[in-house]
């Protein structure tokens, strides 16, 4: 997918928000206007922050959103790091 339906509302200090606004001209983030996510190391765009979406992704405006292919999972119980697009992530219901 995407985007990866885990969220956070922050990011590690490898990751940095560009500060231009990017706007979406096609694929899922089309009409969304939104803030890069870098890696710093690399300078791949791992994600984005949505500033203004359409009604059916408003609810992801203001989080973290990473693309599953382009980021790492450290997984706690098994003490490991493995490429994010492996682990299956639960999905995740947003209250208001």
């Amino acid at each position: 997918p995407l985007l990866s339906p885990s969220l956070s509302s922050g990011a590690t200090s490898n990751v940095v928000w560009e500060d231009s606004l990017m706007v979406g001209l096609e694929g899922a983030l089309l009409g969304c206007a939104y803030n890069a996510l870098s890696c710093q190391s690399c300078g791949l765009i791992v994600g984005f922050i949505l500033y203004s979406a359409p009604s059916d992704l408003a609810y992801l405006r203001g989080f973290f959103c990473f693309f599953k292919d382009s980021i790492f999972c450290y997984l706690l119980g098994k003490q490991m790091i493995t490429e994010a697009s492996k682990v299956n992530f639960p999905p995740v219901t947003l209250k208001e």
